[in-house]
């Protein structure tokens, strides 16, 4: 008797971010819908008009782009063939390519650096990781891309990213960015 058995394993990442100002209080994201991804793919255009092409609100979720490098890197931490976990988050003012964000902010607090990384559990046990970062600004950045490297400093390998919406920092302002990657 010959069964074909298939396995199948799937990366799905999404991001929530969130925006407060110097006391705390939550500021206002644009959270897009299927239509902003289309104009910002094609047209590279950022549209915030309410209905349309999304909604305000004090959090935005976003589902990302696990990079192909990211699969490497997720299959190379299963074998025990590398020694550079993913732990940084990265912010920054560009399109992301398939190996880098397009334009990483390096100034106004908005550089990259170290998250706190957890194990989740979504559908099954354990089987999602976290990553979670607070950035403190100290002057204006308007950033409208995300994503985690397994270099705290720079270069290094993009497991995954996101463009989103425009978001408009200011001094003071904290932006907390809650990154999940769930195998599926």
């Amino acid at each position: 008797m010959n069964k074909r058995v298939k396995d199948s394993v799937e990366m799905i990442g999404w991001t929530e971010i969130a925006l407060f100002d110097k006391e705390g209080n939550a500021k206002k994201l644009f959270h897009t819908n299927l239509l902003w991804s289309f104009f910002k793919k094609h047209f590279n255009i950022d549209l915030q008009i309410p209905v349309i092409f999304g909604m305000w609100s004090n959090k935005s979720l976003k589902f990302n782009t696990i990079t192909s490098v990211g699969k490497k890197i997720a299959a190379d931490q299963l074998g025990g063939t590398t020694t550079a976990p993913v732990t940084a988050i990265a912010l920054g003012v560009g399109t992301p390519s398939a190996t880098a964000l397009g334009s990483e902010s390096t100034t106004n607090g908005g550089s990259r650096g170290a998250a706190t990384v957890s194990n989740q559990t979504t559908t099954t046990t354990g089987d999602t990781e976290r990553w979670v970062k607070t950035f403190t600004f100290t002057g204006v950045l308007v950033l409208i891309e995300e994503g985690l490297f397994d270099n705290n400093a720079s270069g290094g390998n993009m497991l995954a990213s996101q463009t989103f919406s425009s978001v408009t920092t200011a001094n003071s302002d904290t932006l907390q960015i809650t990154h999940n990657v769930k195998f599926a």
